[in-house]
């Protein structure tokens, strides 16, 4: 459980600080129909929100750190076991394991994820062998902890912001992911996934926790629509390239094949020089 006075704070998150945006149904379903392979799998939601998730699969375990919230989720699903706390409190303490997780966990960037919270989910993180910065967004250290609950050969699905594809605090989670499962596979949606959101979301599958990887699976969808699995037709972008030649982004492969490789073709040139050697760039 969080201290109270911790729970006083959160209760007065706005929705924006609180990084709680619901997620639609059909994705919802998309990502419940992969990660639940038999009635009788553990289901984790680390952050469940109003219960969305959880009221999609009979057995399931809900985190939720907002009253208001927690209230709506024990309602819309009866059945799951719901618990009122930090999550990485709870991750930190229990014993108990899933066979699967599921999710849409709080986009709180950095600013707003501190104190005591963001230092126990960094020392559970890195206990679990991932080094997150302090420059870290809550959503990344929330599926290093849940992966460290999975049973071996477990798979999790998650909503997860864009920026998995080029923020730099986002490169430890993808190094824990291809380390410590058989596959991973992230969905880029070109298309808003929460219209009212301005953060764009991608999608995020791992399976066979407990294995190892030498590829991200990487796919490109101009707009989402439901499935019972992800995209067949994806790049294997090799982790030893992404680590290198691209230094942990997955964002250039959005792009045509012809024209990522010119772009290193000139990058590699010796007589190349970037564009910040030469000016000031800033965004806006």
């Amino acid at each position: 459980m969080i201290r109270d006075k911790e729970a006083a704070v959160v209760q007065r998150l706005s929705q924006k600080e609180a990084g709680a945006y619901f997620t639609p149904d059909p994705v919802v379903s998309t990502l419940l129909r992969w990660a639940v392979r038999d009635e009788s799998d553990r289901l984790l939601d680390p952050s469940c929100g109003d219960g969305r998730f959880i009221a999609g699969h009979r057995n399931s375990v809900g985190i939720e750190q907002d009253m208001d919230t927690l209230g709506t989720a024990m309602a819309r699903a009866p059945w799951a076991l719901v618990h009122e706390g930090d999550f990485f409190a709870w991750a930190a303490e229990t014993a108990e394991r899933f066979d699967c997780a599921a999710g849409n966990p709080p986009f709180i960037r950095y600013q707003s994820f501190k104190g005591d919270i963001r230092a126990r989910a960094l020392g559970l993180c890195a206990r679990l062998g991932a080094e997150f910065t302090g420059l870290t967004s809550s959503w990344a250290p929330f599926l290093v902890a849940t992966a460290g609950l999975l049973k071996p050969g477990g798979r999790m699905a998650f909503v997860v912001p864009a920026e998995i594809g080029h923020a730099p605090y986002a490169a430890p989670l993808l190094d824990y992911l291809v380390e410590h499962f058989a596959t991973v596979h992230v969905v880029a949606v070109r298309e808003k996934l929460f219209p009212d959101l301005s953060e764009d979301c991608w999608l995020l599958f791992a399976d066979g926790h407990g294995g190892k990887t030498n590829e991200i699976r990487f796919s490109v969808l101009n707009r989402f629509a439901p499935s019972a699995r992800p995209p067949r037709q994806c790049i294997r972008v090799s982790v030893r390239e992404w680590r290198s030649a691209w230094k942990r982004r997955l964002r250039p492969f959005l792009v045509a094949d012809d024209a990522r490789d010119l772009y290193r073709h000139v990058a590699d040139q010796a007589d190349t020089r970037r564009f910040g050697e030469l000016a000031s760039i800033g965004i806006g």
